[in-house]
C-alpha cells in the first residue's frame, strides 16, 4: 500500500519549528554569552605619579585601582635604563591598593614602573608609569627592559567559534531529520 506523501502545509510547518528554533537557540547564546557590557577595572593613580619629577627617590611606589584587585599574579618592578630593578620586596594589596617598597640608594635618573594585575573581574591589567629622580628624563616604555610577560589570548573568540559550530551542526542535523520525515518512501 502506498503511502500517501504529506500535505505541503507540514514541510511549511517543519521549516517553520526548524527556524524558530534556530532563532531561539541564536538569541539565547546571544544573550548568555554576550552579557551586559562591562569595563575592566582600572588604574586610578600612582605614587609617584606619571612623568613625575621627584627631587629625591621614592621609598614606596603605590598603585590605587578602580575596584580591589586579586593578590595572586599582582607583579611591579622598577626599573631604571639598564634593566635593574628597583624594587625591595614583595608587593603587599589592600582591597584596591598596591604597594611595593623602593630600595634605598636610587640615583638621579629615569624610572620606569611597569604593573600588571588580575582585576576584580579575573582578568589580567597592565600599564607602565615613566617619573624621574632629579633633573633626568622620565624613562618611556620603548627605553626600557623588553617586558617578560604579555597579556594572555582571550579565549572568547573560541567559546564563540564553537557556539557557531554547535548551532550549524544542530541546523543541519534539524533539516535533514525534516527532510527524512517529510520525504516519502520510494517504491
Amino acid at each position: 500500500m502506498p503511502v500517501a506523501s504529506p500535505p505541503p502545509t507540514s514541510v511549511r510547518s517543519a521549516w517553520s519549528r526548524i527556524a524558530a528554533f534556530s532563532a531561539g537557540l541564536a538569541a539565547l547564546l546571544i544573550f548568555t554569552v554576550a552579557g551586559p557590557a562591562s569595563a575592566h577595572d582600572e588604574l586610578l593613580g600612582s605614587t609617584p605619579s606619571p612623568n613625575e619629577q621627584l627631587s629625591t627617590a621614592p621609598t614606596s611606589v603605590v598603585l590605587t585601582y578602580s575596584a580591589a584587585i586579586l593578590h595572586e599574579g599582582a607583579e611591579i618592578v622598577v626599573l631604571d635604563a639598564s634593566g635593574k630593578d628597583w624594587t625591595d620586596g614583595d608587593p603587599a594589596i589592600d582591597t584596591n591598593t598596591l604597594t611595593v617598597p623602593v630600595a634605598s640608594g636610587m640615583p638621579e635618573a629615569g624610572y620606569l614602573v611597569e604593573w600588571r594585575v588580575v582585576s576584580s573581574d579575573g582578568h589580567p591589567i597592565s600599564g607602565t608609569i615613566p617619573f624621574a629622580v632629579g633633573d633626568a628624563t622620565p624613562l618611556q616604555s620603548s627605553q626600557a627592559t623588553p617586558d617578560a610577560g604579555g597579556d594572555g589570548i582571550s579565549v572568547v573568540p573560541f567559546v564563540v567559534g564553537g557556539i557557531v559550530v554547535v548551532v550549524v551542526v544542530a541546523v543541519v542535523v534539524a533539516i535533514a531529520v525534516a527532510r527524512r520525515r517529510t520525504t516519502p518512501p520510494r517504491d
